[in-house]
């Protein structure tokens, strides 16, 4: 019975040539569309991880400059807790000098903590235009105020958080050989920053703003609102 059901299906094929070469063409169809699938998915799998390992390395960067920050903070506390354990030299009918208070050691750590999560958001990127600039100065230079940072550090530590167009310009700065970098105080800093950033065209267009500046259609709060940020802005176009 096998021997005779064998050749019947055999008998079959071979009435039916054409389908059975269709389905054998078939079948290598769907393996090349398979092998074609794959040889995609393989290309997508590698890419991801060339750019996984980009973000990996752009994030160890990151957390290697924030830990060179940190320790260069932490070398400034231990410097002011020394100053503050040094007795002060007596000095005789010289009537004593106020200093403004500072931090005990334990809080001096807690505003380096804060110091280091509030400057991360405070950096200064890409598409950067005059009024990023104006709110950047205003927010750093607060919180240099607040934290206790030196004059003579925050320029050092304005430029640790400069990225994009604004670190390259920094980069051409610093790395001119004509640059003294021991000249550039903060104030001098914030001069070179202004004039990349409030060029002379925006100058004019700013005080011709301010001195057109009508209420019109806006409403007053509106009004205030802009009339206040080119006022604040003045004494850096005039």
């Amino acid at each position: 019975m096998p021997t005779t059901r064998f050749k019947f299906v055999a008998a079959e094929n071979a009435a039916n040539p054409e389908e059975v070469e269709t389905s054998a063409t078939s079948g290598s169809s769907e393996v090349r569309d398979l092998r074609s699938q794959l040889a995609i998915l393989t290309d997508l799998v590698a890419q991801q991880a060339v750019a996984a390992q980009r973000q990996a390395d752009v994030a160890h960067r990151q957390e290697s400059r924030m830990k060179r920050l940190e320790d260069l903070l932490l070398q400034q506390a231990a410097a002011w807790e020394a100053q503050d354990s040094t007795p002060p030299a007596p000095v005789e009918d010289v009537a004593p000098r106020r200093r403004p208070p500072r931090p005990v050691f334990h809080e001096r750590r807690l505003l380096l903590s804060l110091r280091r999560r509030f400057l991360w958001h405070q950096r200064l990127r890409e598409k950067v235009d005059h009024w990023i600039v104006e709110k950047w100065l205003m927010h750093i230079e607060k919180l240099f105020h607040d934290t206790f940072v030196e004059k003579r550090d925050r320029v050092w530590f304005a430029t640790h958080h400069l990225d994009g167009e604004a670190y390259r310009w920094w980069l051409d700065i610093r790395d001119n050989p004509n640059t003294d970098l021991s000249a550039i105080s903060w104030k001098r800093f914030k001069e070179l920053l202004l004039a990349k950033y409030f060029p002379e065209s925006v100058k004019r267009k700013m005080e011709q703003d301010l001195r057109g500046l009508r209420q019109g259609d806006r409403t007053v709060a509106k009004y205030e609102w802009e009339f206040s940020r080119l006022l604040h802005c003045v004494p850096f176009v005039v």
